[in-house]
């Protein structure tokens, strides 16, 4: 485990201890992001274990971080956004990024499953207040944070399955189907977001989109040469 990371190993007790059972609180060491998951408290909440992947959002983090795009670059964490966890549990969510030299080597992460709260608030509308996200300050960049949604699966193939069934879906076409614009643009979309940040991401996407591997390859590299 990466040294800094290990560092934050004491706060997942502490997090559990104060936050309780519906929320899980994750530590990820990214020098593996097929394998980010080292520490994990109440991984029931979404269903993930230790050796679970990196998340879509976290990819994205990275591989922007990694073309110098660091919209984070300013701030310590990411809070009051939304999750689903494989079974679509919809969890409220926030992350510290953990740096070492300016860069994001790991995250610790709470994810709150609000379902029982949401339940409480039908019969008691005042306790459901206790549990209303802060509203942001208005600012230039706050919008674009409090849109982040991220998916918690403990698969990497569920991971790409789902980040291009989020494409293909809202136009009705099955991956397998697509044109040759339409493979080109998946593709862009899945390497913007650090997809291929996983190992055997290429093979998947072949498998999702019924192509050959070299296929993805050849879109991948048509797409790496536009930026």
């Amino acid at each position: 485990m990466n040294p800094t990371v290990q560092s934050y190993v004491p706060f997942v007790d502490f997090l559990e201890a104060v936050l309780g059972k519906n929320s899980e609180i994750v530590l990820h060491d990214f020098s593996d992001p097929d394998h980010s998951v080292v520490d994990i408290r109440n991984g029931d909440v979404s269903g993930r274990k230790i050796g679970s992947p990196a998340t879509d959002l976290a990819l994205k983090i990275l591989n922007e971080s990694a073309r110098g795009n660091d919209q984070y670059a300013d701030q310590h964490h990411i809070t009051e956004y939304v999750s689903h966890s494989s079974s679509m549990k919809q969890l409220r969510s926030a992350s510290y990024l953990i740096r070492e030299n300016g860069l994001i080597v790991g995250m610790l992460c709470v994810n709150t499953d609000v379902g029982p709260f949401n339940q409480l608030a039908a019969v008691a509308h005042q306790l459901s207040r206790f549990y209303t996200p802060a509203q942001r300050p208005a600012s230039d960049d706050s919008d674009s944070h409090a849109l982040e949604v991220e998916s918690l699966t403990d698969s990497t193939q569920d991971l790409i399955v789902s980040a291009i069934s989020r494409i293909t879906t809202p136009r009705g076409i099955s991956p397998d189907k697509l044109s040759q614009s339409d493979r080109v643009e998946i593709i862009r979309n899945l390497n913007n977001n650090g997809m291929f940040l996983l190992k055997g991401a290429v093979a998947t996407v072949a498998e999702v989109m019924g192509v050959s591997e070299p296929s993805v390859y050849r879109y991948l590299q048509k797409v790496k040469k536009e930026l």
